[in-house]
């Protein structure tokens, strides 16, 4: 397929100022890429107005802009530029609220939020709260987006939308024709709530042909009205619409085929497979390499399922979830060719056996090793639940032991909280994590959480240190609440007299049935994996019988066979 390359062409100014207040809360921001991701992705402009009530106004309003113009772009290419805006906007709702819910002191992460997204020959506009989007076509001023807010009484109105405020939030979406000469306004309330229609209006006029003066009146006159709020402002004019041919171009793209199952030595866009690293009915994974000796790992869908949308959709969201996540345990999404020929995803290739391979070779680790390891792994699922991101899928398997530690590969089973919001015309694909790792909750129809990924570092812990499963065989046939229930934790200083008590007990609560019986926080895990929990040292310890009852119950078998023995001896 050709590189695909937009004629969209625009201006842009931008200015941003605390006017007469002593911290400036809004953010603006705006990228303009080149090459391919202008015609998938197109130019997206946001502005964001922390609410100057909550405590943490500023960071949640930065956190909205720059969440908001990274995620968009590693959204894939095979989503429509609605389906991208809205999920990314609904994660970072979530993740904003998330942060509120749990703050220590209160603070509330809310903000205002505008976007707008240019792509060929159309306008997308996203908007909730009292930030607006005005266009200037000819002699028209047109406001284009609707406050969210309610009047108290005449001199007062407050907010009744904004992103963080609520767990699910309903975004005003639309979208409109461009044309050339087209003047979009992004601005705060400092700014328009100040500045009358009429002379705002004219400022616009006056100014279409130089943006930077216009955005530079704006905060003038704004504060020349005695404006006592943030100034904020962005101004873009349209110079030359996409090329005609540009939604057809996306369209391509939304239906790339899938790649056909490959062989050492095939080559694929540029990428030469050196091995098949595994199949499965799901995926194929190789390791290829491409003209500069670089090596990555390619996944590709099965062909078994090339038309099940719902699989399909899957697919992609697992490499938009690797590139949202920034961390050294984490595998790193690789941009894929820009004229990819078909359905694929490239991660970085990390050398080194994973976890599998390595208990396989080891046994059971030390509790020192075993300990770090499970630390090195928390650092990477945490940096995912930090974007309301749930592996659910921890295992052996996924685990790559590199020079640098574990690192976390695969994201096919991730949950992303504001995703299952979003209507899909389709049943959508959960995949369920592999059996003996994942918690209970995913089975007996209880709500997963960040415990439920706590719960799968917790089974790996005690199988590395123990080498055996926590709940025993029966865990795996378990299918509902009552069956579970009859499990009983096994516990680890019965396969390995090394593990102290305490050790034993954190486990045990981080492998609980019930998710909120095992701990809030990993980090609450971690200290007591690293150093003992004082209400379990002043605990009576466990008698030998209930510690290690194999063992006891062997001695004492033997005791009283060597008794008898000895009486029939004394006897002759």
């Amino acid at each position: 397929m050709d590189h695909l390359q937009s004629s969209l062409h625009i201006k842009f100014s931008q200015r941003s100022e605390a006017g007469r207040k002593p911290e400036n809360q809004d953010t603006v921001g705006a990228r303009i890429p080149e090459g391919n991701a202008l015609t998938t992705k197109g130019i997206a402009i946001a502005i964001a107005d922390g609410v100057s009530s909550s405590m943490a106004a500023r960071e949640a309003s930065q956190t909205a802009i720059t969440g908001f113009l990274t995620d968009y772009y590693a959204t894939p290419d095979t989503w429509s530029t609605q389906q991208s805006a809205i999920r990314v906007i609904q994660a970072l709702n979530s993740s904003l609220y998330g942060r509120s819910q749990n703050s220590i002191y209160g603070e509330g992460y809310l903000s205002t939020f505008s976007a707008l997204i240019l792509k060929g020959s159309t306008a997308f506009l996203f908007h909730v709260g009292d930030t607006r989007i005005y266009r200037l076509r000819g002699n028209d001023l047109e406001l284009l987006t609707r406050d969210h807010t309610q009047r108290v009484d005449r001199d007062t109105t407050h907010l009744s939308r904004a992103i963080g405020a609520d767990p699910y939030l309903e975004v005003d979406m639309c979208s409109c024709d461009l044309e050339v000469g087209d003047v979009f306004i992004l601005s705060s309330d400092g700014i328009h709530e100040f500045i009358p229609v009429a002379e705002f209006k004219h400022l616009i006029k006056t100014n279409s042909q130089n943006l930077e003066a216009l955005v530079n009146a704006a905060i003038e006159l704004a504060l020349n009205h005695n404006s006592n709020d943030n100034i904020s402002i962005q101004a873009t004019s349209i110079e030359q619409i996409g090329s005609a041919t540009q939604s057809e171009a996306v369209q391509v793209l939304s239906r790339l085929p899938f790649p056909p199952l490959l062989s050492p030595g095939q080559i694929l866009d540029g990428l030469c497979v050196k091995k098949i690293m595994h199949e499965s009915n799901r995926s194929q994974v190789y390791l290829v390499e491409d003209e500069k000796n670089n090596q990555f790992v390619m996944k590709t869908p099965s062909v078994i399922f090339q038309d099940d949308a719902a699989y399909i959709e899957r697919f992609v969201m697992e490499s938009w979830i690797g590139v949202r996540i920034h961390s050294p345990q984490v595998a790193r999404i690789v941009p894929a060719p820009e004229s990819r020929s078909c359905l694929y995803y490239l991660t970085e290739y990390i050398p080194g056996p994973t976890l599998t391979q390595l208990l396989k070779e080891r046994g059971t680790l030390s509790i020192l090793d075993a300990v770090e390891l499970i630390e090195n792994l928390i650092r990477g699922i945490r940096a995912m639940h930090r974007k309301e991101t749930l592996h659910q899928d921890l295992k052996p398997d996924n685990i790559v032991i590199s020079a640098k530690g574990p690192i976390i590969v695969d994201f096919g089973s991730c949950w992303v909280a504001g995703v299952e919001e979003v209507v899909a015309p389709f049943m959508r694909d959960n995949v369920l994590g592999t059996m003996d790792y994942s918690a209970p909750e995913y089975r007996y129809g209880g709500k997963p959480g960040p415990a439920s990924d706590q719960f799968s570092l917790a089974v790996l812990l005690y199988e590395m240190l123990t080498g055996k499963l926590p709940y025993g065989v029966n865990y795996a046939k378990a299918t509902n609440l009552n069956s579970f229930q009859k499990l009983k934790y096994h516990s680890a200083m019965q396969h390995n007299p090394l593990v102290p008590y305490w050790l034993d007990k954190a486990l045990e609560k981080a492998l609980s049935i019930y998710p909120n019986a095992r701990y809030e926080a990993l980090s609450e895990w971690l200290q007591d994996l690293k150093r003992p929990n004082p209400k379990w040292l002043t605990q009576r310890q466990q008698p030998l019988i209930e510690r290690h009852p194999d063992k006891v119950w062997k001695f004492l078998a033997t005791t009283g066979w060597l008794s008898t023995l000895l009486l029939l001896f004394l006897r002759k």
